[in-house]
């Protein structure tokens, strides 16, 4: 797998992992505003929201790192292409 086609698959993961993250805060807002506790009405929605979020986390990083080896990939591609001459 290409770096970019990493970078692609990270990013629409990242995506994935924001809807998750926001149908869980949609849910504790709900729950705040009726002075409900969201951990004791979604349980389980409170552990996939921190798994969510703990993978995004990660995969920021990844993608930080990704968008680098990228730059340094397109740099030593044009640094190794031979110059054309228009004389």
């Amino acid at each position: 797998m290409t770096t970019r086609e990493k970078i692609s698959a990270l990013e629409s993961r990242q995506l994935e992992l924001r809807a998750i993250m926001a149908d869980s805060d949609a849910h504790a807002s709900r729950c705040q505003k009726l002075g409900l506790s969201f951990a004791e009405n979604y349980p389980d929605e409170l552990v996939a929201y921190r798994k969510a979020n703990d993978e995004f986390n990660v995969n920021e990083t990844e993608l930080v790192e990704l968008y680098a080896q990228l730059k340094r990939e397109e740099e030593e591609e044009r640094h190794s292409e031979p110059e054309v001459s228009n004389e």
